[in-house]
């Protein structure tokens, strides 16, 4: 996936501009012409100075010089800001393509890449994404029209002369290419050395907390050392490739450039080169020196671009696990779940195994479990964050497979066990997924959570600025902030997963018992390792290895003396507050 072709990329999302890169290229053949002519006008003026021109005639060159000077940079400003227009219009589209795609990632996919390498990717790579289609697509046109029209107009001035300039050109060019994959690869490398850096500095600085109560400031501080210096080696390298490639066409140009003064001196002497012509050849070469360096340019943006939008579409073509059917249609679960003959594997252990279960609307169902049962595995099968192995899922009676997977979670609420919080206000935050939620569906999503407990003790009350991930709240307030925000959708289906661990059995208990009551007629699953958190729920389903190994209400299973009991026995010696 890392050594795909990166043109074959960047190719699509360059055809709706298809009608500006034609007035480019006109703008360049404009402009490399006006170039190219100035030599022509400056030789004959030489000339006409040595058979004593007059001020009209000296007057009409340099006219003629002034104004392929003008037209030469109004052409260069226009492809400019044309080339500038396109680089914006293409990253813009492939970064929200790219940012859209990973969004469909399921966790194993996501950590596949790892959030860091994402980052560097979405980032640093649409730099030279930018200059690909930028500047190297303008210097490339710019000096291919330069050099052609130079060379050709050489060629009328002195054929020998041009055949030994164009074929040292071609000898460079041909060593530029060959010479080519070494640079893209060694930039591939950096790109991945950096995104390496990206993943341990974000990883880092995410456990902050973890790495000062460990003391381990000066391990981690060596090994981002090391990372640093592993980028810095890989640098020096590719800036080594590089650097023996570019100067190539001026070294070129020059050795041209000798030949040119010795042979043209000849012809001068045997009178088959006038001086005018002469000094036409030398500003010829000034400039094929710098289209010829424009060239040299352009081909290491062409490298990098190449290798940066292959590590852009190594991510774009990486499938997401989970997909839309074709004409999927649209429908809002409306409470009614079944599960069929669930299996799920994965590394050669099942997740879940063989699961059967009905949950009809309007119920409260708790899922319960030692570590590692599969009742996570449970709420990511309803949510199709992935699909079953084998069995079916469904809603109202349709497969989950079937149905769109926009509208199939937007009857879905989802209360995850680790929240992520955005850098707004805790307002904000609850009403994330509801923006025009009304103040009276705030207070009461805020009241069933608990978290209007809390707001009194906030700066700002509900509008204090939460901090990223909410490092302004607690634990306990994090995962209410998230209950609220569930809430507030007043979604058919609500999903529990292990949402109240840093919540007090006061709390807690008071936080079942109003959602119990807000989502009376709504289905409600409820993952907990709490069993006081489940116990008062209309059923208990018992997860032990993915499979299901015991239902019905707490008393039943209290009484069955199987897992459920156990597990309620040894909650129960543990916590003096248990019969809340």
């Amino acid at each position: 996936m890392e050594n795909q072709s990166g043109l074959r990329v960047l190719l699509p999302y360059g055809r709706p501009y298809r009608g500006l890169l034609i007035l480019g290229t006109f703008y360049a053949f404009l402009g490399a012409t006006a170039s190219a002519f100035n030599p022509v006008v400056l030789g004959y003026a030489i000339d006409a100075l040595l058979t004593h021109i007059d001020q009209w005639q000296l007057a009409k060159y340099s006219l003629m010089i002034i104004t392929l000077t003008i037209i030469l940079a109004v052409f260069r400003y226009l492809l400019r800001m044309l080339t500038g227009t396109m680089a914006a219009g293409v990253s813009y589209t492939m970064a929200q393509d790219l940012y859209k795609h990973i969004l469909t990632f399921d966790r194993t996919t996501q950590a596949s890449f790892g959030t860091g390498d994402l980052l560097s990717r979405a980032s640093s790579d649409f730099i030279y994404i930018w200059r690909f289609y930028s500047a190297g697509f303008q210097m490339a046109i710019n000096a291919v029209f330069l050099l052609f029209i130079g060379c050709g107009l050489m060629a009328l001035t002195s054929v020998p002369l041009a055949v030994v300039t164009i074929v040292m050109l071609i000898l460079s060019l041909y060593a530029q290419t060959r010479l080519g994959s070494l640079v893209e690869r060694s930039f591939d490398l950096v790109q991945q050395r950096l995104a390496k850096i990206s993943s341990f500095a974000q990883e880092h600085v995410s456990a902050q907390r973890t790495i000062a109560a460990y003391t381990l400031e000066e391990p981690s501080s060596e090994a981002f050392r090391k990372l640093s210096n592993e980028y810095a080696d890989e640098s020096i390298r590719f800036v080594l490739f590089s650097s023996a490639i570019s100067p190539l066409p001026q070294l070129v140009v020059r050795l041209a450039a000798t030949a040119v003064v010795a042979y043209g001196a000849i012809l001068i002497i045997d009178k088959n080169l006038t001086i005018g012509q002469y000094v036409q050849f030398i500003v010829y070469l000034g400039l094929l020196s710098n289209a010829a360096n424009q060239l040299s340019n352009a081909f290491e943006r062409l490298q990098q671009g190449n290798a940066a939008a292959g590590r852009i579409g190594a991510v774009l073509q990486r499938a997401p696990q989970v997909k839309n059917a074709i004409n999927a249609p649209h429908h809002v679960p409306l409470g009614d779940i079944e599960l069929k003959k669930i299996n799920w594997q994965q590394d050669n252990h099942y997740l879940l195994s063989d699961i059967d279960l009905t949950i009809r609307r309007g119920q409260h169902i708790g899922v319960v479990g030692l570590t590692g049962a599969g009742k996570s595995s449970l709420l990511s099968l309803l949510l199709r964050l992935r699909d079953p192995d084998s069995g079916q899922v469904l809603f109202d009676g349709q497969d989950a497979k079937t149905i769109d997977i926009a509208t199939l979670r937007s009857g879905l609420a989802y209360v995850p066990q680790e929240h992520m919080l955005f850098s707004m206000t805790l307002k904000e935050n609850v009403k994330l997924g509801v923006p025009h939620a009304t103040d009276a569906q705030l207070k009461l999503a805020l009241a069933v959570s608990c978290l209007d407990r809390d707001i009194d003790q906030l700066s700002n009350g509900i509008e204090t600025l939460v901090g990223e991930r909410g490092t302004m709240l607690s634990g306990g307030q994090k995962q209410r902030l998230g209950i609220a925000r569930a809430l507030i959708t007043e979604a058919p289906i609500m999903l529990f997963d292990d949402a109240l661990s840093n919540i007090d059995a006061r709390t807690a208990y008071d936080i079942v018992q109003g959602v119990s009551q807000f989502r009376a007629g709504k289905t409600t699953i409820m993952v907990s390792q709490k069993i006081s958190a489940v116990r008062h729920l209309d059923a208990i389903v018992v997860l032990d290895n993915g499979r299901l190994v015991e239902y019905g209400t707490h008393d039943e299973l209290v009484t069955h003396q199987g897992i459920y009991a156990e597990l309620f026995h040894r909650e129960l010696s543990q916590r003096s507050d248990f019969n809340v």
